[in-house]
């Protein structure tokens, strides 16, 4: 008798015994996945424990702000206006004096300054007396005089001090320059300042008079515009800035040194005559800590220095320490202007309430003033710049509105995750939870009930100051006339009503604390407390999972032995089947 195919089909291969292993195991691992199904619920409750902290805690936070009673408060913010920002602006610092204030500013606040004794270059000059180049150009000196630039190619001779140069002999405007400069007889000094589009000629001796002259169909100081002549006196050209130090046209001649040092304020500036600029050594000196500004003056021929300081007190203080620049610069010996203190009164025509201030930016009562500008040359003078503090009501205002969304997000979550569905057959995560559902009564109760403990006649319900909670209780700054006419009557009544011992901030406060800050190291929030439960109980899942894994794993490979077990049986039936039935119809054919 053959054994049945349908039954040995089921064993003969791989495939067929993992399908029915996998079945086995299906039924097995139903526990696991009635566990994940729990972890999932209690990782939803994690995250909206974890929601409703920071609900809660943003409304902590914005009832500890209208709550507060220290100098930083948002009740002691403050504005600032000035009637006139060209002479006086103000900025009022947090509980700064409330008040109109009348600035009369008889004198600003200076620094120290020095400058150059006398000018820097005196000897004779001629220079162009307009632009040289047509138009916008310039003159390019590094061209011959036909293509460098000018109206008309300069030719002919040009005789300086006695000394003449034939232009045709150069081939270019700055080797016609050079020339110049280096002849002894000349003794004059040319240069083009590509700037102002203008030539320049000084005498090298000082004291001693400029004799210029040319010929030629167009002559060169006649399209230089330079009018030939004799030049006795300052030329005031100017001292050339950009050039370095041992070639700049100085009156005095700097020493025989590449290099030099001088102080300023006790700070060591340092020059190198053979490739500092005075412009160079002026930005080195802006850039130390010699805290002053230096700059030069060509329409003065003088260099400046001013200090960054300011008062009656600030000085300057310069010495050449090895060379001779300062000396140079006529600086050496200068005696420097002092500065001045700034003077002011406030809301006072009285000399006797003279203020004076070292500087022009200062505080006082809490508010920083800089002067820009005088406005009066006797206090007496009716004029004044007005400076108005005010508190900042508008700033109360945005803090409560802040303060009222953050309690509806909160009434609103506490509302939308205790609510059952009864069609539905579903219940919100915090369903049934006392302390949650009455955390929202008490909300609600502490925001509509009266505040006591305050001055008669004050506010002492949120409704009178044009706080309300609609029928959908959610709060809001219904009536903003109502606000603003209780504020400005009295921001004090208003504050409170939110900050006074009984006031609905801190008693809102209060009532979250509790829920999201530990009340001790060793105790935490119960908001932290609920979520280190719900964690372990997702951990404790965590290792029962691990542990059951393990357990069908060795479940999985006792099912595939039995099997394999079953498989060689049922496979040597089959074939013992087949031997009998061979050996039956071997008998049967004798």
């Amino acid at each position: 008798m053959a054994i049945s195919t349908s039954i040995t089909s089921a064993f003969s291969a791989n495939s067929n015994l993992n399908l029915l292993v996998n079945q086995f195991m299906a039924l097995e691992r139903r526990p696991i996945a009635t566990m994940n199904a729990q972890k999932v619920n209690l990782n939803t409750s994690l995250n909206t424990y974890s929601d409703l902290k920071t609900r809660l805690s943003d409304l902590l936070t914005a009832a500890k702000d209208l709550g507060d009673t220290s100098t930083s408060s948002i009740y002691n913010s403050r504005t600032s206006s000035s009637s006139d920002e060209a002479k006086v602006t103000a900025s009022a610092g947090t509980s700064a004096a409330v008040g109109t204030f009348q600035i009369r500013v008889k004198q600003l606040a200076t620094g120290a300054s020095i400058q150059s004794t006398g000018e820097l270059i005196t000897k004779s000059t001629a220079k162009s007396t307009t632009k040289v180049a047509p138009g916008t150009g310039i003159i390019d000196t590094t061209k011959s005089f036909a293509n460098s630039g000018f109206a008309n190619a300069p030719d002919g001779t040009t005789t300086i001090n006695g000394q003449t140069f034939t232009l045709s002999d150069y081939s270019t405007v700055q080797a016609f320059m050079d020339a110049v400069n280096s002849d002894v007889t000349a003794n004059a000094n040319i240069y083009y300042d590509k700037i102002e589009d203008k030539f320049y000629i000084e005498q090298k001796s000082t004291g001693t008079d400029l004799v210029i002259s040319e010929t030629g169909t167009n002559p060169f100081f006649a399209q230089a515009k330079i009018t030939s002549g004799t030049y006795t006196g300052n030329g005031s050209t100017g001292i050339q800035s950009d050039v370095i130090l041992s070639k700049a046209n100085f009156d005095t001649t700097l020493t025989n040194t590449t290099s030099g040092s001088f102080n300023i304020n006790g700070i060591t500036i340092t020059y190198n005559t053979t490739t500092d600029t005075l412009d160079t050594v002026l930005s080195r000196i802006n850039s130390s800590t010699a805290n002053v500004t230096a700059f030069y003056d060509n329409s003065l021929d003088k260099v400046i220095i001013k200090s960054k300081n300011t008062g009656s007190t600030d000085t300057i203080t310069v010495a050449d320490v090895s060379g001779n620049l300062l000396s140079t610069l006529n600086l050496a010996g200068a005696t420097q202007t002092n500065g001045t203190d700034a003077l002011l009164t406030i809301n006072s025509t009285d000399t006797a309430n003279q203020i004076t201030k070292s500087t022009n930016i200062f505080t006082i009562n809490g508010t920083t003033y800089s002067l820009k500008n005088t406005n009066v040359t006797s206090y007496t003078d009716t004029t004044y710049t007005t400076v108005t503090i005010n508190q900042d009501t508008s700033a109360i205002q945005s803090n409560i509105t802040t303060f009222l969304d953050k309690f509806n997000a909160v009434n609103d979550f506490i509302k939308t995750k205790s609510g059952v569905d009864t069609n539905a057959k579903t219940r919100g995560i915090l369903a049934g939870n006392v302390a949650f559902t009455s955390l929202r009564s008490q909300l609600l109760k502490t925001l509509t009930e009266q505040v006591t403990g305050l001055s008669a006649g004050d506010p002492d319900y949120l409704n009178k100051i044009g706080i309300t909670v609609n029928s959908s209780l959610k709060a809001n700054l219904s009536d903003t006339s109502k606000f603003t006419s209780a504020i400005t009557s009295s921001a004090k009544a208003v504050q409170n009503l939110f900050d006074s011992t009984n006031g609905i901030a801190n008693k809102i406060a209060n009532l979250i604390k509790p829920f999201v800050e530990n009340a001790s190291s060793t105790k935490n929030a119960i908001i932290d407390e609920t979520k280190n439960i719900i964690s372990k109980q997702v951990s404790n899942l965590d290792a029962r999972i691990t542990r059951m894994e393990i357990r069908l794993k060795i479940r999985e490979n006792q099912y595939r032995q039995q099997l394999y077990k079953m498989q060689d049986l049922l496979n040597n039936a089959v074939l013992q089947g087949n031997q009998i039935t061979t050996l039956v119809n071997s008998f049967a054919g004798v």
